[in-house]
Parts: C-alpha cells; sequence; structure tokens
C-alpha cells in the first residue's frame, strides 16, 4: 500500500497522471471513504481517500509494481511512504533489511560473499529491468529470474537430499560416511530407520541437508515401520533431489518404491553401494537392476560408491552440488530473492 499526503493547494489529478480511472467519481470530487477503480501503467489498482488531503494506493503486484507507481509519484514532485505488514520503507530499504536478514542466516563464506554483493545496487537496476517498457529487457530480467531464483533461495537454506531405498542398503551408513560422523543408526536388522534423520553438509561452498529416510518394503508387519515407509515416500515430493541407494549385487527393487519414484519430478542419483564387496564381474560401473529403472526418467546419473571404505564419494558429491548449481553465480550478478520479487 502506497500512502499519499498532500497540501490543501494540491491538485491530486496532476500527480496522479499515470491513474487510469475505472470508476465514474473523478478523483478530485471523490468523498472520504469512496473506492476508485482504475489501472497505473497496466496495473489493477484501488484508490482511496482517506481523509481530505490523504489517499492510500492499493495493489496487487507485489514490491516491484509499487516501486514503479513510487517512481511515477516522484517524476511528478509527491513523497510516498510504502507501508509494509511491520513498518513503512522504501524499496531500498527494504533491500537492506532482507538482504541483512539473509546475512544472519548464512553458513558457509561463499553465500555470505554473495549476499553482501546485493547491497551494490543491482537489484534496484534488476527491479527497474523488470518492469521496463522495453519488451526485451523485461524478458530477459524475467529469464534471469527464472535462472537465478532458486540459488537465491538456497543461500540461507540448504537444498534437501532424500536418501532414500531399501532396507539394509547401506543409507545410513553412506550418510554416516559423508557427514563424518554417526548421526544415523547402523544396524542389520530391517526397520532401524524409522523417523527422518538429517545431517547437513557443505559442497563447494552450499548447504545440503542429506535426509535419512525408512527403508521401502511391502512386507513389515510392524506399523512403526510402516508409519516410517509412508513418511518416506511422502519425502520424495518435498525434497530437491533423491539418492536411491541400492545394493550393488541385488536385482530387485520394491515396486511401492519404483511406482514412487516414477512420480518424482527432481533429480535421481542411483547410488550403487557396497561396491568394496563386488566381485569382479559385477564391478561394470552400471547397476544390474537397470532394467527396472527404464521407466523412472528422472535418474539422471549412476555412483559406485562404497560406504565403508569412501570409495565414490567424492563423484556422488560432485552430483549433488552440479545438479543444484549448475553455473556457479558471478560475484556481479544480481541474486533475486523470493521476498522482493515474488516467485518466479
Amino acid at each position: 500500500m502506497i500512502e499519499l499526503r498532500l497540501d490543501a493547494q494540491a491538485d491530486i489529478a496532476s500527480f496522479m497522471q499515470g491513474f487510469q480511472m475505472g470508476s465514474a467519481c473523478t478523483l478530485a470530487e471523490a468523498p472520504q471513504g469512496r473506492i476508485l477503480f482504475g489501472s497505473w501503467s497496466g496495473e489493477d489498482v484501488v484508490i482511496v481517500r482517506t481523509a481530505g488531503y490523504c489517499w492510500e494506493i492499493n495493489c496487487h503486484g507485489g514490491t516491484i509494481a509499487v516501486h514503479r507507481i513510487c517512481q511515477d509519484l516522484a517524476a511528478a514532485g509527491l513523497r510516498s511512504d510504502i507501508e509494509g505488514s511491520a513498518s513503512n520503507e522504501s524499496f531500498q530499504g527494504r533491500i537492506e533489511r532482507v538482504t541483512n536478514e539473509a546475512l544472519l542466516k548464512c553458513r558457509t563464506r561463499k553465500t555470505a560473499g554473495l549476499v553482501l554483493a546485493q547491497q551494490d545496487g543491482r537489484l534496484l537496476k534488476f527491479a527497474s529491468d523488470l518492469q521496463s517498457e522495453s519488451d526485451d529487457k523485461s524478458r530477459s530480467a524475467r529469464q534471469h529470474m527464472q535462472r537465478w531464483q532458486s540459488v537465491a533461495q538456497h543461500l540461507t537454506k540448504p537444498w534437501r537430499v532424500a536418501i532414500v531405498g531399501e532396507p539394509n542398503v547401506g543409507k545410513s551408513s553412506l550418510i554416516n560416511t559423508i557427514a563424518g560422523l554417526q548421526r544415523s543408526i547402523v544396524s542389520a536388522t530391517p526397520g532401524t530407520t524409522r523417523d527422518l534423520v538429517e545431517a547437513d553438509i557443505v559442497v563447494r561452498g552450499w548447504m545440503f541437508r542429506l535426509i535419512d529416510t525408512a527403508g521401502v518394503r511391502s512386507d513389515s508387519d510392524s506399523l512403526t515401520e510402516q508409519l516410517g515407509i509412508v513418511q518416506s515416500l511422502a519425502l520424495l515430493g518435498d525434497c530437491e533431489m533423491i539418492c536411491l541407494v541400492v545394493d550393488g549385487s541385488s536385482g530387485q527393487f520394491e515396486s511401492v518404491l519404483m511406482d514412487r519414484l516414477k512420480k518424482v519430478e527432481v533429480p535421481i542419483c542411483v547410488v550403487r553401494n557396497k561396491y568394496d564387496i563386488l566381485s569382479d564381474s559385477e564391478n561394470t560401473g552400471v547397476p544390474l537392476c537397470a532394467s527396472s529403472l527404464d521407466s523412472v526418467h528422472a535418474v539422471t546419473a549412476t555412483v559406485d560408491v562404497s560406504a565403508k571404505t569412501g570409495f565414490g564419494i567424492s563423484e556422488l558429491l560432485t552430483w549433488i552440488a552440479e545438479t543444484a548449481v549448475p553455473e556457479e553465480p558471478l560475484t556481479e550478478i544480481a541474486l533475486p530473492f523470493v521476498e522482493l520479487f515474488g516467485p518466479a
């Protein structure tokens, strides 16, 4: 919402030439409390006279639309106050607040540096490009937002990586090896992991959250384990990528797991564990169960690993990092925070 306060001699219509009336009543004639409908540079707006010389402008286009109207008002010689949910602030003030809050949440030197760089005015320029009357400039800005908004969001929160598979394929051992500490319970008893267990790691300066899940099997007779399996399958729709851990010597998959993976849209890496105990004939780098994965179209890679020896862990972490950030942002790039620009 934008609030205008004028003096008694001001002609409201002369300052609000960008407003195209959609109501019969004019701005000057509007009584206090009268709601006027119209548009401002193509943005639907509602204007209300709240006092004799005080007006409110409301629009639905988010911060960018509000900023554009304020620029028009400033060009006409008016000062406007933007009212947020908690306080009045300019768009520049909002940028400073959002980036300062983000800086406090950063957990790596890289992400903190990228957030600090956003305070040099580049986000104001990006906002201007986004609302530019030039189709080429605004289109380029929208494409930029679609490309980089996920990275901007993950400056302060980790990418979620689900570690899924059947019981006893080594999911917990894999997480323990990667994280370097005993975060998950490791046991040969099927159904040991019943709750989601998380471990945060840093790869190439980016934060990732590995989520250990209950082993998925259809023959469980334990209600507690069954609830854990349901929770594991539900997680697949709430993560950014999936590591499907398989026993390298096995050629079978649980059908309930395969049916769920066919429906996910996030990238999947097949992690062929226990590489250290496979025979030479099995160490082909190609999962024996590949035919079972033909209908799981989200599979983008296969990695052989050994949670026991650490073999292949570096290759797996490379897949995780490059899947999340296929192109590293340059230090001079504008990263469009969703808190400022809304979702892409």
